[in-house]
């Protein structure tokens, strides 16, 4: 997927998200430590980490998990605690037109899923490609909901 598309599929859900929601998104910069934040009535409601797959739900539910950094993960817990918000995750399937999220982190930064399996792999470094051992974190997809 080019970063071309990735912005489309962000576009999509944030649309999608606005209508359903009521939920503005607000991005940050290309190299912040998180995505953006959800507002609602002028208030901050949610940390967000936004993905975009080019993938079907059968394609997600053959792996069982979903694969984030487990920096990402840190980052999201540390900005909800100072935030006193949720950190969500909201993934877009492109090959089913699906948004899904997962609550990772309480307002208070707590982790919000108990059984993530964190381990060192190799994964690929960006959406331009590379590839770079990290920290990853395998969520259970039982724990998304379909937005």
């Amino acid at each position: 997927m080019t970063q071309e598309e990735a912005d489309r599929h962000e576009e999509t859900a944030f649309d999608y998200l606005l209508k359903r929601y009521n939920w503005h998104i607000v991005t940050t910069p290309q190299f912040a430590l998180i995505d953006g934040v959800a507002y609602m009535n002028r208030e901050i409601t949610h940390i967000i980490e936004f993905k975009s797959r080019d993938e079907s739900w059968d394609s997600m539910m053959h792996y069982g998990t979903y694969l984030i950094s487990w920096d990402k993960i840190q980052n999201g817990m540390t900005m909800a605690k100072m935030m006193r918000v949720p950190f969500i995750l909201v993934v877009y399937l492109a090959q089913s037109q699906m948004v899904l999220g997962v609550e990772l982190a309480t307002e208070d930064g707590a982790l919000a899923i108990p059984d993530i399996e964190v381990k060192e792999t190799r994964t690929q470094r960006s959406i331009e490609g590379g590839s770079v051992m990290r920290k990853n974190a395998y969520i259970d997809l039982i724990h998304f909901y379909r937005l």
